[in-house]
């Protein structure tokens, strides 16, 4: 199969399905184009559809072990598309990768400790560190004239002077679209390792960084403490986040340990016979629909600033390096996050309210999702340009 401009231009209807991105009344209004949560409009790789159809069509569904091959389709597809060799000692299977963040904070954090984020970030990095009882401590990235985000490694290193005991890093970064480099994650570890605090990356967007940029893994870096974690999922990747499975990555054995033991105590153990199925075929069989779906995704992200450009053009959209997420700044139309939602709502469109990834560094700023069929990306961005205008 030709996995094409042709391939992923297919419109499919999802109403209807109870999907969290189109059914969702609160979110849009009924008829309306939606570019907000982390889901892909595009239809699943044929190999994992049809792994899940043979699996569904044996009538037995019972306890399911993980076995090797579970674990071989993950460490294969990580050596071959990232360069990192990984053991099955060093994998914790979880549900997601949002319970993952909430059991490293709960797990290997004590009561009242600090936690810092580099914002604006991905809002459950949030709501691990609140729900757990911990503090969050923030250090804002810090951007150039274009718009372009960098770690403000200063005010890193103070609030770990000043006792932050984790820190996590979202790495591609959701929403500011930044792969970070060898040289940063370095730097982010050093730290770490000197004030003796955890670090956790959140490597979910890890295939989706457009040339001439490059993903760089922190378990692929020498040098690296053996205690850092890394989250990720074939979900994002292949867009199956509905079948709940993701791995953790930890090169430490009492890590892995202390968090299983914990996944255990929570009974939140992996083993769901589809999900395992359809991790195995995104893996090992649908390297050439990841590929074909890349081109089309770079060529969507031009789309984007083409159309913006077009649009609003006193918008600014973040340089696009990696995910399918646009974070576009529309402070000068002079509008609060809370009536841009307002007038996308009338406008029939539905995107992410830029607060909820942090009340100061996102104010003024919306996140679209560019991961759907250009026909509906367009739609979508002329009635987002007409709620921002709105009077």
């Amino acid at each position: 199969m030709e996995y094409d401009k042709t391939f992923f231009d297919r419109r499919f209807e999802r109403r209807g399905t109870d999907s969290v991105k189109w059914d969702n009344p609160e979110i849009m209004a009924e008829g309306g184009v939606p570019l907000w949560v982390a889901d892909m409009d595009f239809e699943c790789a044929p190999p994992i559809r049809e792994a899940l159809q043979e699996r569904a069509a044996h009538p037995f569904y019972g306890y399911t072990m993980v076995t090797q091959s579970d674990y071989d389709a993950v460490t294969g597809f990580w050596q071959r598309r990232h360069g990192i060799t990984l053991n099955r000692q060093e994998i914790v299977l979880m549900p997601s990768v949002v319970s993952g963040l909430r059991a490293c904070v709960t797990a290997l954090t004590r009561k009242d400790d600090k936690v810092l984020l580099m914002t604006p970030v991905y809002a459950p990095f949030y709501f691990a560190v609140r729900d757990a009882g911990r503090t969050v401590v923030e250090a804002p990235l810090l951007t150039d004239d274009a718009g372009r985000y960098f770690v403000d490694f200063e005010r890193v290193e103070t609030c770990l002077r000043d006792g932050a005991a984790m820190v996590m890093v979202c790495s591609p970064h959701n929403p500011v679209s930044r792969p970070w480099g060898a040289e940063e994650l370095r730097a982010i570890s050093a730290l770490c390792s000197r004030y003796h605090a955890r670090l956790l990356v959140d490597e979910i967007h890890c295939d989706f960084v457009y040339a001439p940029e490059s993903f760089t893994g922190i378990l692929g870096l020498p040098g690296i403490d053996e205690g850092v974690i890394s989250l990720t999922a074939a979900s994002k990747t292949f867009n199956i986040a509905g079948l709940k499975q993701s791995y953790l990555f930890c090169r430490d054995k009492k890590t892995v340990s202390e968090l299983n033991a914990y996944f255990t105590a929570a009974g939140a153990e992996s083993g769901n016979i589809f999900a395992l199925t359809a991790s195995r075929a995104a893996f090992t069989a649908c390297d050439e629909w990841l590929d074909g779906l890349m081109e089309y995704l770079s060529e969507s992200r031009d789309l984007v600033y083409r159309g913006m450009k077009n649009l609003l053009p006193e918008a600014r959209v973040t340089p696009i390096e990696a995910t399918y997420l646009a974070w576009v700044d529309v402070r000068a139309y002079g509008k609060s996050n809370d009536a841009l939602m307002k007038c996308c709502y009338q406008h029939g469109v539905a995107l992410n309210n830029g607060a909820l990834f942090g009340e100061e560094a996102g104010e003024g700023f919306m996140r679209l999702n560019f991961g759907c069929p250009r026909t509906q990306l367009l739609e979508g961005m002329e009635r987002f340009a007409a709620a921002v205008k709105h009077q």
